[in-house]
């Protein structure tokens, strides 16, 4: 009897836990591009903020969560995640030093099979190079043979291994990739390592669009996630279950399709 009791009460418990809404503090990138996250008269909407809307919604009953989104620099949100001021960031993609601060889905980073090969993305992107349309330089993979100097934006995940391979002045970190870019034109030398999603703001802006190249060979592509922070209240079980509702949504071609068709 004293057993059927405790089951009891830790179900009640259980259940209890699960009907409090728990508020989640996420961060995103102001510098994110179209069709990722759009701002539009003061509301936010964009493919992955979908995606994110839907993930809460869906659990409704099992994980009640009060959705809390800012939009900031990149290195601000990493920044406040890190502290666990924000309990989770929008689009990070996998790195070593980030993971001693984030907690990413499993099989993430070094377990992913092959690059975007992972069910719980939130999407598949990456890295970029770009030159002046003037510089005959064609990049084949080969980051070294980069011309300098090389830009690229403060909090990207790629600025760690750029700094390994490139040392004094041949690496200049700036604030967004249209800074870098501007950079490039004013000073007639150099490259530029940029975030995919700046194509479209490139593709808007045609003064800068004819003035530059941007290379067939993407510098790096791999996966991004929402990783929380390991100060965040969020358990380990919470955390699962909102990555599997992610992995539920992002692998339904259906639903994926409908999502993607709005933008």
């Amino acid at each position: 009897m004293n057993l059927i009791f405790l089951i009891c009460i830790l179900i009640f418990l259980n259940i209890k836990v699960y009907a409090e809404s728990i508020a989640l503090n996420v961060c995103a990138d102001d510098n994110e591009q179209f069709p990722f996250i759009i701002i539009e008269k003061g509301s936010i909407k964009g493919i992955e903020f979908d995606i994110l809307n839907m993930v809460i919604h869906n659990l409704k009953g099992k994980l009640n969560i009060n959705l809390k989104f800012e939009i900031m620099p990149w290195s601000r949100c990493i920044q406040m995640v890190q502290k666990g001021q924000m309990d989770a960031a929008m689009n990070a993609s996998y790195n070593d030093e980030r993971s001693l601060f984030l907690d990413y889905p499993p099989n993430s980073g070094p377990l992913e099979p092959k690059p975007c090969s992972s069910d719980y993305k939130l999407a598949c992107s990456g890295y970029i190079v770009i030159t002046l349309k003037t510089n005959k330089f064609e990049y084949d993979g080969k980051p070294l043979e980069l011309p300098r100097p090389v830009r690229v934006s403060r909090g990207y995940s790629v600025v760690p291994e750029l700094e390994k391979i490139f040392h004094n002045d041949d690496l200049e970190i700036s604030k967004s990739d249209l800074i870098n870019v501007k950079k490039l034109i004013r000073d007639k030398e150099g490259s530029l390592v940029a975030y995919i999603a700046f194509k479209s703001e490139l593709n808007r802006n045609k003064e800068i669009l004819k003035k530059v190249k941007i290379h067939n060979k993407s510098y790096v592509m791999k996966s991004y996630y929402i990783p929380f922070s390991k100060k965040s209240i969020f358990t380990n079980e919470q955390k699962i279950l909102f990555w599997n509702e992610i992995k539920k949504i992002t692998t339904n071609k259906k639903i994926m399709d409908k999502i993607n068709s709005k933008y």
